[in-house]
């Protein structure tokens, strides 16, 4: 009887892993990047009031601009965002990325504050037009991210972390206090911190579509975690 009880109790065990759900994955679609009107009441207060479509805020399979990564935002006409300068800056290519085609200038075209969030390359066939958004708390009634809210960057850089700038061995040598990047695609070989075309970008930091580590954190910065992939102090 005990060991029939045993193979029950195992054979029991295992069916219910089968039919067990996966565990939830990150997804975009559970953060305050979903601007659509699927979005939660724990998210962005302002959504969309007659657009569903999620992804179609920053991207499109058609018509894109730039092609990659078939970007469909407007993006912002900010001529010069200007740099951060310090005197122990080492990297001596860092350019301002205004009016230019650089992958962080995707971002600031919505964090910039000065093209709504609903300034469409290529609306949804569903609706055919830029999709209504609501205002009052994150953005205004232009559908811009309003002044003063946290993830309304500005049209200055110049006091924020470095971005458009070659991270390579020679930099970390010239500095004496960064990592050498394992490649030109990630600074470190857990590929938590990626670069772009050898370039610290906004995304080297931030994952737009994953906010496991809030901000947007590419990986958890607990115990300056992500800090020190980079900084060896």
């Amino acid at each position: 009887m005990k060991r029939r009880a045993l193979y029950f109790l195992a054979f029991t065990a295992v069916a219910l892993l089968a039919i067990a759900p996966a565990a939830a994955q990150a997804d975009v679609v559970d953060t305050m990047h979903n601007l659509s009107s699927t979005a939660g009441a724990d998210q962005i207060t302002d959504i969309s009031t007659d657009e569903d479509q999620i992804c179609v805020f920053c991207h499109t399979p058609h018509q894109a601009s730039p092609a990659a990564p078939l970007w469909n935002h407007t993006q912002s006409a900010v001529a010069s965002y200007g740099v951060y300068t310090s005197p122990t800056l080492d990297a001596s290519d860092i350019t301002d990325i205004g009016g230019g085609s650089d992958v962080s200038l995707l971002c600031m075209s919505c964090h910039d504050g000065t093209v709504g969030v609903n300034s469409l390359g290529n609306p949804a066939n569903d609706t055919g037009a830029n999709p209504t958004m609501g205002s009052g708390n994150e953005l205004n009634a232009s559908g811009q991210i309003a002044a003063g809210r946290p993830t309304n960057m500005g049209s200055s850089l110049a006091d924020d972390h470095p971005v458009n700038f070659t991270y390579d061995a020679a930099l970390a040598t010239a500095d004496g206090e960064l990592a050498t990047p394992v490649s030109a695609s990630y600074v470190d070989a857990a590929q938590n911190v990626p670069l772009f075309g050898g370039m610290v970008q906004c995304a080297s930091c931030h994952d737009p579509h994953d906010n496991t580590n809030v901000p947007f954190l590419t990986m958890t910065n607990s115990g300056s975690q992500l800090c020190s992939t980079c900084h060896q102090k």
